[in-house]
């Protein structure tokens, strides 16, 4: 059932949608929107909403084909950049604002999987932190934070409660949960929120690589392998995967790979020994694991961020070892499907998106916290184009930074290398002084 998606758990188990034709002649629009990753699409569907039906989306590939339809699905309001780095950045009243646009568009996911009729589910409610660091009271203090200062509905998980309720590892010790965050199936969310904007009158082309795009003259053009549209306004969502088509866009981030896998059913019996509870889980590391039990006890397992984006010929392997040095009891379970997925992260680790030049919108830099806040960047760019709205211009700080192309990719690797080996000596530490097992 895959077709041309690639063969991997969320595409054999997507929900049944014909393929859209490819562009071919010359076709005349209001908006031209190119990535029909969810940036694209939420833009595409904001605009909609807001009226602004004339709007024809390019994908190269299918909907949802990269990140978008490959990640783990955590629906969560925090962006990738720490919310201190933030307030010394921006201070607390603009950060608090930047977070309230991140619970707006989960409160807006939840609505318009009611009202679109998505079928992503089952999408059981609960993030869990669980903390590799033997500092319980860092994590209560992180908690009285989040409650206070942005209303968020998150509670401290002593490590007793955290063992028997939640997560059964010699790995972790405190935890917390953020009971307002949620998961889903991201690719069949992606194909859901298509089917909604052509609903509402938006065009999708897919196997429609862009290959250029003119801003300058009366109207913008994107041509593609066989056909051309012409637009009074571009916006551009591709995100990691393109670093071709417009220049300053493309310097402004670096292409992080994350690896996925999901492993066969598991009994019950075993599984309960281990992973209890079907909330998305992550820890707090730097370079953090992150997964969750689906409905038919099987367990997606993610993590592993690194600029070397090609694919590790052992990546099962690598996979289900990070997964079974936290669950032992887990070391038999047979991996079904393995994959990797580009993302784009900024030296500032936020999402950038505005107007780069008269006509020419953008929006990118979601930095593996994508599924809430592409539907942050929707919504900002669909209220800028179609409104004038000027929520867009909270996100102004942070522009497109040079991240230092090559020479940056080795410092980001080298830095990323840095923090793994700290991390593992806390970890040491920590589980000596507790007498754990390393």
């Amino acid at each position: 059932m895959s077709g041309d998606y690639l063969d991997i758990h969320y595409a054999r188990t997507r929900t049944p949608d014909a393929a859209r034709p490819a562009l071919d002649g010359h076709i005349k629009t209001q908006v031209c929107i190119i990535g029909a990753g969810l940036a694209g699409l939420n833009t595409a569907l904001g605009l909609a909403e807001r009226g602004v039906t004339d709007v024809v989306l390019l994908e190269a590939h299918r909907v949802g084909w990269g990140a978008s339809g490959r990640n783990g699905g955590f629906v969560g309001a925090s962006y990738a950049a720490d919310t201190d780095k933030l307030i010394a950045k921006v201070g607390l009243d603009h950060t608090k604002r930047l977070i309230g646009l991140g619970q707006q568009a989960v409160s807006l996911i939840r609505e318009r999987m009611t009202r679109y009729d998505i079928a992503c589910g089952p999408n059981p409610d609960g993030h869990v932190a669980a903390s590799w660091y033997d500092d319980p009271d860092a994590m209560k203090r992180w908690v009285e934070f989040e409650r206070e200062n942005f209303g968020e509905n998150v509670d401290f998980i002593p490590r007793e409660q955290l063992r028997e309720e939640y997560a059964a590892s010699d790995m972790y010790f405190d935890g917390a949960i953020d009971h307002s965050s949620f998961w889903f199936h991201p690719l069949n969310y992606c194909l859901g929120v298509a089917r909604a904007a052509e609903s509402l009158g938006v065009t999708i082309h897919e196997h429609s690589p862009v290959q250029s795009v003119l801003t300058e003259g009366p109207s913008c053009m994107v041509t593609t392998d066989h056909g051309i549209v012409e637009a009074d306004k571009i916006v551009v969502t591709t995100g990691g995967y393109d670093q071709s088509l417009v220049a300053e866009l493309a310097a402004a981030f670096q292409q992080v790979a994350t690896y996925v896998i999901v492993t066969e059913p598991i009994e019950e019996a075993l599984i309960s020994t281990a992973i209890k509870t079907h909330c998305a889980l992550h820890d707090d590391r730097f370079s953090l694991d992150y997964y969750r039990r689906l409905e038919d006890n099987r367990v997606l397992w993610g993590g592993r961020g690194t600029t070397l984006v090609t694919e590790p010929y052992n990546l099962r392997h690598l996979m289900q070892g990070d997964m079974t040095r936290v669950y032992p009891q887990l070391a038999d379970v047979k991996v079904e499907t393995a994959w990797s997925g580009i993302m784009s992260f900024p030296m500032h680790r936020m999402i950038q998106m505005g107007e780069l030049r008269p006509n020419l919108w953008y929006g990118q830099g979601f930095g593996g916290q994508g599924m809430a806040q592409t539907t942050v960047a929707g919504e900002a760019l669909a209220g800028a184009i179609a409104e004038g709205d000027d929520t867009i211009d909270l996100f102004a700080p942070f522009g497109l930074d040079w991240t230092g192309g090559p020479i940056g990719k080795l410092y980001g690797e080298a830095y990323r290398f840095y923090v793994r080996a700290y991390d593992q000596i806390t970890t040491a530490r920590d589980r000596r002084r507790a007498g754990r097992r390393l």
